[in-house]
């Protein structure tokens, strides 16, 4: 279906939506059972591009395929006992191509130890705790701005669905303490790398193919002080995969992604930084050099979002990514590769609005200008990744602008 009627087919299920919500009195659906009620939304996004693909054939006249929509549920069962619940559609582009999904579904089990203190569980398909916005990515309200800073969380290297949840259980645990609260999370679970796009990132491999191998394991630490004025937390992820190709030789693939979050939240200013690593072991059967290969690339970003109104907030970014911390430059990867050093990083100046212009309606709206491809979806640019191709590794120096429309309840 041509992309300009699928748009369309959306925007008409949102009008109506909205014909039955109004726009003054939407509010969280109560289901009639104890506090059991249900929420959603529904966002529509556009692309454009100077050069390369971003979510979409975004070149030319842009790209209406990114898009989600949502509905949740949530309530407790007993006083301890909460269930919460989403499925998802989503669109964007070769970068996540499940279109629907069950985001997340799980059963939390709290105990409060005294007035100050709470230890838990939660089993089924749980949000992975990792930095500061993974596990609230699902919706843009939730979101600094149309997207997130892609050297940290990845969105257009097909790696939404297999951060954002997997199957198995977490444990919990939070003390308070006057003004002051730490925390901290472990999980242990099954990833969801056999979704869209990501064995063949973790793999390096485009045959079908099937990921097995030890549960992922997740931690989380962290600090707050004044109930989230100023946070840190450190993440870190461990993952260590077997990759079963129906095709050609299988392989192991390693991964560990440590990740420092910092937070300062003021009356209209918030500050954000977060800074990570990660080190990939593949084994030569899934190594692009014949031979076994490590590699550990480097990710930030420093951002600031300026609250002019209640409902109008400014941002601005600065993120960066290198393939490997080693070589910043990308010439000794592109001297091993034949591809341009531009393929090897990226770098990224994104200017920002979001207007809440009515109760439960929302527009953001960022402008980015980025130099290099590093973390470009290859699915959307083939051209990337093939040395003999025209236009081999993309274009370097590129604009990139998302708009997205949002209505929730």
């Amino acid at each position: 279906m041509p992309t300009y009627i699928k748009s369309s087919c959306f925007i008409a299920l949102i009008l109506s939506v909205l014909c039955l919500t109004s726009s003054r009195t939407a509010i969280a659906l109560d289901l009639g059972i104890g506090d059991w009620s249900a929420h959603g939304f529904a966002s529509q996004g556009y692309t454009y591009t100077t050069g390369n693909n971003f979510f979409g054939k975004s070149q030319n006249d842009g790209s209406f395929d990114f898009r989600e929509i949502g509905v949740n549920v949530a309530g407790h069962i007993y006083p301890n006992f909460f269930i919460a619940a989403q499925g998802l559609y989503r669109d964007a582009g070769g970068s996540d191509r499940d279109n629907f999904r069950l985001d997340f579904a799980n059963l939390d089990y709290q105990l409060p130890l005294g007035d100050e203190s709470a230890v838990g569980i939660r089993l089924g398909r749980i949000k992975n705790p990792f930095g500061l916005y993974n596990d609230t990515r699902d919706v843009i309200w939730t979101r600094p701005g149309a997207t997130l800073p892609q050297s940290v969380y990845f969105d257009a290297l097909a790696l939404r669905q297999a951060m954002i949840s997997s199957d198995g259980g977490l444990i919990y645990g939070r003390h308070a303490f006057g003004n002051h609260a730490l925390s901290a999370e472990f999980v242990t679970a099954n990833p969801l790398d056999n979704t869209g796009g990501a064995s063949e990132f973790l793999t390096g491999r485009t045959e079908s193919g099937k990921m097995t191998g030890r549960p992922l394991l997740i931690g989380r630490a962290g600090y707050q002080w004044k109930e989230g004025r100023f946070r840190l937390l450190f993440s870190i992820v461990n993952l260590d995969r077997k990759f079963k190709s129906s095709l050609g030789p299988s392989g192991n693939v390693k991964a560990l992604y440590p990740l420092a979050s910092a937070q300062l939240n003021l009356e209209k200013w918030s500050f954000t930084a977060e800074y990570g690593r990660v080190i990939m072991e593949r084994s030569r059967s899934l190594s692009y050099f014949d031979a076994p290969f490590k590699n550990t690339s480097e990710s930030f970003y420093v951002q600031s979002e300026y609250r002019f109104t209640p409902t109008l907030t400014g941002l601005l970014r600065f993120d960066a990514f290198f393939a490997d911390v080693g070589d910043r430059s990308g010439k000794r990867m592109a001297r091993l590769t034949g591809l341009p050093k531009h393929a090897f990083s990226a770098k990224d100046i994104t200017v920002g609005l979001r207007w809440e212009f009515a109760k439960n309606f929302m527009v953001a709206a960022d402008y980015h200008h980025i130099w290099g491809t590093g973390w470009l979806s290859p699915i959307d640019n083939p051209q990337l990744q093939n040395p003999l191709s025209p236009g081999a590794g993309g274009d370097s120096d590129w604009d990139l602008i998302t708009v997205m429309f949002s209505y929730r309840f």
